[in-house]
């Protein structure tokens, strides 16, 4: 990096220290600083949706899988954005009218405080290490890209910032932020792609330059081969409908209607983005084969590749995407600390200043495990493998008590909530660490034990209390917020046009889980069919 790229990453760094800390006096209330008041727009919401979920995790991560691995990892992000329309459209809604901040406030409201606290705690940690995760991706660009090799350096210089914006703005800082962050990582991107495809012979070069195989979309062997495209779809489901990061976002929204519009505004645009991580990534392992750390792909061939001035706005778009993953996940994890651990063990009503202090201090404490856990993860195999072993054996058994059970059986107890999880996060765990099973066999014991033990439990514990639980299940319908507005948000369709558009998303399900099972046996149209499966599920009227 030349002294104009520095200079151009310093005036990014300061702009967007001065842009977050501007928030400082919108936050008077605590739903301020958690939620931005509830007033986020379909627009908004969409763009620091994509913000956040495309980050230094896809263009470090998964694009060094891609140079190892081939073009299946990008199932990785469209099955994320195949679960984010799911749930924006039947699912979030209904957290949304229940007006919560956290997956832990859900439980409680529908099991009971403790079952709320201990989730909240474990949540805490789960998300600090996804930090971690996203933080290593960061430090081990910027080692790549200016050649400053001390691991420390990059942790503090890509944490202190954002830590502080957050702390002081909140989810104003953070939303706002992120368009900001958004359009630069857009920027970045689209320069770097060119360039990337013009070195290899554009197209044609790069496919004559690949092992076959690499250009696979549906594999039947390999680690990311038919059965890990199914695991992932999964495991996005439940991400998109308990990440703390994402439905902090989505609570935000205005109304009902906005979470919805957001959410599949927001899968669209994220979509075709896997391709700006993916191809490069194919791209570098054509031009630089034999990398020690895979991982280091793109900033490799940033480096190589751009001239200066623009190495340096490359870089700032670098830094937007990391940026804006963390600040997200700091204000959820501050957000899950306040609300679902210290004011429920707290024997006083908190004042509202004592919350928003309290959410602060959470943020810089939060943000110290991030750096702390950053330093595990090149011992656990690198940034997507160490995620996706967090996600497989910790999240698919919250996702089972919680939406599966939580919503759609009422006979669910606590008991049963809490020994799925525990049964399930255990098995999980055993399959992975104790028997040397990869990520889809993990992932389908952890939920798969989960299925089977919480309503196990609950059949054989009392019935839990029905009057307690009836404002979870008709949120199902409406909300008197929609009512009030005029503007209700159907999850069926009532209309024509809106149930013709659901059968057209159920038309995309079939297709592709056909064409990913179709893989297993190596059979070209898989691919196509899993692919235009993929396309149908953005077909969607609000009706």
């Amino acid at each position: 990096m030349g002294i104009a790229d520095y200079m151009l990453v310093g005036v990014f760094l300061a702009g967007i220290f001065w842009l977050g800390s501007l928030f400082y006096k919108w936050i008077g209330e605590p739903d301020d600083f958690y939620v931005a008041g509830r007033k986020l727009t379909p627009f908004i919401l969409a763009a620091t949706l994509v913000a956040t979920n495309v980050n230094l995790y896809s263009f470090v991560g998964q694009s060094g899988v891609a140079y190892k691995n081939g073009i299946s990892i990008i199932w990785h992000t469209w099955t994320g954005n195949m679960a984010v329309v799911f749930s924006g459209l039947f699912v979030i809604p209904i957290l949304r009218r229940l007006k919560i901040r956290t997956i832990p406030e859900f439980l409680g409201t529908r099991y009971n405080r403790s079952v709320r606290i201990l989730v909240g705690f474990l949540w805490v940690l789960r998300l600090a290490f996804w930090l971690g995760v996203v933080l290593y991706t960061a430090v081990t660009a910027g080692q790549a890209i200016t050649g400053i090799q001390s691991y420390t350096f990059w942790v503090l210089v890509f944490s202190l910032i954002v830590i502080i914006y957050t702390m002081v703005g909140g989810m104003w800082s953070i939303a706002l932020t992120d368009v900001v962050q958004f359009i630069l990582m857009m920027a970045g991107a689209l320069i770097a792609l060119p360039l990337a495809m013009k070195a290899v012979g554009w197209w044609p070069g790069l496919v004559l330059r690949l092992p076959p195989a690499h250009l696979d979309l549906i594999t039947k062997t390999g680690p990311y081969n038919w059965a890990f495209v199914i695991a992932i779809f999964f495991l996005g489901i439940q991400w998109a409908c308990t990440d703390q990061g994402l439905l902090q976002r989505a609570f935000s929204a205005e109304s009902t209607k906005t979470v919805a519009k957001g959410l599949v505004m927001g899968g669209i645009i994220a979509t075709p983005f896997a391709l700006l991580w993916i191809i490069p990534g194919l791209a570098s392992s054509v031009l630089y084969p034999g990398l020690a750390n895979a991982d280091s792909a793109i900033p490799t061939l940033l480096v190589s590749l751009l001239p200066t001035g623009i190495l340096g706005l490359v870089v700032c778009g670098l830094l937007a995407s990391q940026m804006s993953t963390i600040d997200s996940n700091l204000g959820a994890t501050a957000t899950l600390f306040t609300n679902d651990i210290y004011n429920r063990l707290l024997k006083r009503e908190p004042t509202k200043k004592e919350i928003l202090r309290v959410a602060r201090i959470a943020t810089i404490g939060v943000g110290i495990f991030m750096m702390g856990f950053s330093y595990l993860i090149p011992k656990l195999g690198g940034a997507v493998n160490a995620y996706l072993t967090v996600i497989g054996i910790m999240d698919m058994p919250l996702f089972i008590v919680a939406i599966v059970y939580g919503l759609l059986w009422k006979r669910s107890t606590w008991q049963g909530a809490i020994m799925g999880y525990f049964a399930g996060a255990i098995a999980g765990a055993i399959v992975k660490f104790g028997l040397g099973c990869g990520v889809p066999m993990a992932t389908l014991t952890s939920g798969g034990t989960a299925l089977l033990i919480c309503p196990l439990v609950s059949l054989l514990t009392p019935k839990p209390d029905e009057g307690k639980i009836e404002k979870i299940f008709k949120a199902k319908v409406t909300s008197d917020e929609e009512i009030k507005r005029g503007e209700v948000y159907h999850i069926i369709p009532e209309s024509l046009a809106g149930k013709i558009s659901l059968g057209v998303l159920g038309f995309g399900f079939v297709l592709f889980f056909v064409g990913t099972i179709l893989g297993s046996q190596s059979l070209k149209i898989s691919s196509l069919l899993a692919t235009v499966g993929n396309d149908y599920l953005f077909f969607r009227r609000f009706s």
